[in-house]
C-alpha cells in the first residue's frame, strides 16, 4: 500500500532505506520504530514510521510531511497490498482509524476518498494499515508491496527493512546431538525423537529439563525461517493421569495456544490442539531411541515396569517363524503359543535373523518337545501385488483386553509405498492394533503377500506392511531356511481360508524377565559341549579389547570379552556399551544375533569406566552353534571397531 495526493498517483515504487530502529514491547505487542531516508514525491514525503506485531494482526504506520499548504490530502490503496517476510505474505485488512473516539479497523475504503483536510506545509501525517496475521517472531526481514489495481496503479512500496522481531522459545538445545545427550541421560520411556504422521511433519523431541517434560523443536516437512533447530515447541504439565499432559504449545506462527494436551503411549505420542474454529488430533511415531531396555510398559511413570508384551508371527517350515523385528527386540524370553492350534503349550524361541531397518526377525523354536509345524497349506509371494487388490490380515491384537482367540481383519491394497512413501511397505486399509505387529498379510487367494508392521496413529484404517520380497532377502542370508512356495487354499471361501491358516499364525509372548533359556548361565559352570580359551583370531579391528572364551553349549553360544580403557579421563568418564544387532557369522553361512549381554550394557545404554586403564570382561550370549563349525565372525555392526573374523572353535 501506499498514500498519494489527488493529483499524482505514485507508480511502481520501492526502494532500500538503511535505518536506525529502536523497539518497544508491551502487551504483547513488538513495535520497530523506523527513523531515516524519505521518500520524495510531487506534494509530500513518505517514509515508513514504524511495524507493530500484535498477537493476530500486523500494523504498518506511513508518515508524510506535505511539501506545500494543500486543501486535502488523501489515502489511496488498492485491495492487494501485502506484507512479506519470512517468506510469508500477510494481506491487508482495513486500516486503523478513530472513530468517536475508538480505534476501529475500517475495512471499506480502498478507494481514496477518505483523509485529511486542510494540510500544512511541514506538518505530520500518519496513517496505520492492518495486516491479517502476526509476523512470526525471529522474522526480520520485511517489506510493504501493493501489487496494484485493475488500473495497473499503486502506492508506496518500501522493501528490505530489518525488524527488530526477537524469537521466543529459544532453549539450551542447539542440535540433534544435544537432545540425544539429554535422551540418554533421561531415558524413562516417554523422552526420545518423535515423527509427525500428518502434513506438517513435526520431528520433535521430548526432553526432560529440570524436571519438566518440554518437546523441542527439530525439523518440519516444510521448514519455516522463524523455526530454528532447539526452539522451543511446547511445556508439558502433568495431569492426574500417567502419561497425559496439559501443554502450552507454540502454533504454526509461534503464537501460544495453551488449549493442547499430549499423550504418551507405547513407542508413540498423540497431540490434541483445540483452537475457535477446530480440534486437532495428530500422530506421532518413536524413532529414538528405538526401545529402552528396562522402562515402564508404556513410557509412563508411576506403571509397572514393561516386563511382557505380545505380537504375532507366522510359519515358513523346519521351526522357523516370522514376526517384526520391534516386537522381540531386547527381549530375553520368546514363547510360541498356538501351534497347531494348541495355547495350552507354548515353546522357546529364539532370534536367529533380523534386519532392523525393515522391521523383520526370523526366529527359531529350539525346544525340544517341538515336532513340527505340519504341511504349511499357503505360499508367499515376492512379487509386487496392485493397487485394489483384496487382503485379509491375521494376528492377535490387544489381547489384555480382546483376549487370545485369533482376529481377522479385511480391506485392499490403498497403495504400493508406505508411510512417507516408503518403498518397502504396502499401505492397507485392513484394521489393525498393537498386537498385530508379525502377523501375516495374505491377498485374496490366501498368498502371504507382506508382513504387517505398523498402524497410522494419526489416521482411521491406515496400516502398513513390510512387503515380501524383503521377507525373502533376509531368509536368504540363512542356510537350509527357504520360503513357503505350495498354495492348497486359493479356491476355498474367506472362511475355510482362514480354519487352513490359523494353526500356522501364532501368539508371540516376550518378556523382559529371563527363563530357563535366557538366563545368562555361568559359563564356567555350564553344560558346555565344548570350550575354547583364547580362540586364535585371523584378523581384528578391536584394539582395546580381546575375546578371552568361547562356549558352544546346547542351548547357547557364548563370548566371553575383555576390554580396558585407555583413552583419557578429562572431561568426563570413558564408556562402552554393545549394540542389540551384534551377530556372529559361521563359516557355514549362518548369521545369529546376539540374544543376551552380560556385563556390559546395550546401547543406548552406557556402560562407564572409573579410571584410567580400568578392565572390564563381559559376555555375549547367541543362539547355538554346531560343535562342528570350525570357526565364526563376531560383528558388532558395520561402523564400530569391534570386529573379530575367523575366530577359531577348534
Amino acid at each position: 500500500m501506499g498514500c498519494m495526493g489527488t493529483e499524482n498517483i505514485m507508480k511502481h515504487l520501492s526502494f532500500l532505506i538503511c535505518s536506525l530502529f529502536i523497539f518497544l514491547t508491551c502487551q504483547g505487542q513488538v513495535t520497530t520504530y523506523f527513523h531515516g531516508n524519505k521518500v520524495q514525491s510531487k506534494d509530500e514525503t513518505a517514509s515508513l514510521y514504524s511495524v507493530s506485531i500484535y498477537p493476530n494482526n500486523t500494523r504498518v504506520t506511513i508518515e508524510l510531511i506535505p511539501t506545500k499548504n494543500r486543501g486535502r490530502m488523501n489515502y489511496w490503496s488498492s485491495v492487494n497490498t501485502v506484507i512479506i517476510a519470512g517468506g510469508e505474505e500477510f494481506p491487508i485488512v482495513g486500516f486503523l482509524r478513530t472513530r468517536n473516539g475508538e480505534q476501529i479497523v475500517d475495512t471499506s475504503p480502498f478507494n481514496g476518498n477518505w483523509g485529511w483536510e486542510k494540510v500544512k506545509k511541514g506538518e505530520t501525517y500518519r496513517y496505520t494499515m492492518v495486516f491479517d496475521g502476526a509476523i512470526p517472531p525471529g522474522v526480520t526481514d520485511f517489506s510493504l508491496v501493493d501489487r496494484g489495481d485493475w488500473q495497473g496503479s499503486h502506492g508506496y512500496g518500501f522493501r528490505n527493512y530489518t525488524l527488530n522481531n526477537p524469537n521466543i522459545g529459544a532453549t539450551s538445545f542447539h542440535s540433534e546431538y544435544d537432545v540425544k545427550k539429554n535422551i540418554d541421560e533421561n531415558n524413562d520411556g516417554i523422552c526420545g525423537i518423535y515423527e509427525g504422521f500428518d502434513n506438517q511433519g513435526y520431528k520433535l523431541a521430548c526432553v526432560k529439563d529440570n524436571g519438566i517434560y518440554k518437546l523441542i523443536y527439530l525439523g518440519m516437512k516444510e521448514p519455516k525461517r522463524w523455526w530454528r533447530v532447539g526452539d522451543l515447541k511446547a511445556t508439558l504439565r502433568p495431569s492426574a493421569t500417567p502419561g497425559y499432559f496439559k501443554a502450552e504449545w507454540y502454533m504454526l506462527y509461534k503464537s501460544l495456544n495453551t488449549d493442547a494436551y499430549v499423550a504418551f503411549k507405547g513407542g508413540s505420542m498423540e497431540t490434541v490442539i483445540s483452537t475457535e474454529t477446530s480440534t486437532e488430533t495428530s500422530g506421532y511415531l518413536k524413532m529414538y531411541p528405538s526401545t529402552a531396555s528396562g522402562n515402564n510398559s508404556n513410557g509412563i511413570p508411576g506403571i509397572t515396569q514393561r516386563e511382557e508384551w505380545s505380537g504375532t508371527g507366522f510359519a515358513i517350515g523346519n521351526g522357523y517363524l516370522v514376526t517384526n523385528y520391534h516386537v522381540v527386540e531386547n527381549a530375553n524370553s520368546i514363547s510360541i503359543h498356538g501351534i497347531k492350534g494348541a495355547f495350552d503349550n507354548s515353546y522357546t524361541a529364539t532370534v536367529v535373523a533380523t534386519d532392523k531397518n525393515n522391521d523383520l526377525a526370523i526366529l527359531k523354536i529350539s525346544d525340544n518337545k517341538f515336532k513340527g509345524f505340519g504341511v504349511i497349506p499357503y505360499r508367499v509371494k515376492t512379487s509386487t501385488s496392485d493397487v485394489g487388490e483384496d487382503v485379509f490380515v491375521l494376528g492377535y491384537p490387544l489381547t489384555t483386553t480382546m483376549g487370545e482367540e485369533i482376529k481377522l481383519t479385511t480391506g485392499v491394497i490403498s497403495s504400493k509405498t508406505g508411510f512417507q512413501g516408503d518403498v518397502s511397505m504396502y499401505q492397507i486399509s485392513a484394521p489393525v492394533q498393537p498386537g498385530n505387529s508379525g502377523g501375516p498379510l495374505f491377498d485374496g487367494k490366501g498368498n502371504i503377500i507382506g508382513v504387517v508392521s505398523a498402524k497410522h496413529i494419526g489416521a482411521e484404517n491406515v496400516g502398513y506392511a513390510v512387503k515380501a520380497s524383503y521377507l525373502n532377502n533376509l531368509v536368504e542370508t540363512l542356510s537350509g531356511v527357504s520360503l513357503p512356495s505350495n498354495n492348497s487354499i486359493s479356491t476355498l471361501a474367506l472362511s475355510e481360508k482362514v480354519k487352513k491358516v490359523d494353526d500356522f499364525v501364532f501368539l508371540i509372548s516376550c518378556s523382559t524377565k529371563a527363563n530357563a533359556y535366557s538366563s545368562a548361565p555361568n559359563i564356567n559352570n555350564s553344560n558346555a559341549a565344548k570350550t575354547i580359551n583364547n580362540p586364535t583370531v585371523n584378523r581384528t579391528t578391536a584394539n582395546r579389547a580381546t575375546i578371552q572364551k568361547v562356549v558352544l553349549a546346547k542351548d547357547y553360544t557364548a563370548v566371553e570379552i575383555k576390554s580396558n580403557n585407555q583413552t583419557s579421563l578429562t572431561g568426563g568418564y570413558q564408556w562402552c556399551n554393545i549394540s542389540r544387532d551384534t551377530y556372529i557369522l559361521v563359516n557355514n553361512g549362518q548369521r545369529l544375533t546376539m540374544t543376551r549381554a552380560e556385563g556390559i550394557k546395550v546401547a543406548p545404554e552406557k556402560t562407564y569406566f572409573s579410571y584410567l586403564g580400568q578392565e572390564i570382561t563381559f559376555t555375549l550370549y547367541f543362539p547355538p552353534v554346531s560343535i562342528t563349525a570350525s570357526s565364526f565372525d563376531l560383528i558388532e555392526s558395520d561402523d564400530s571397531e569391534w570386529k573379530w573374523y575367523g575366530i577359531s572353535l577348534k
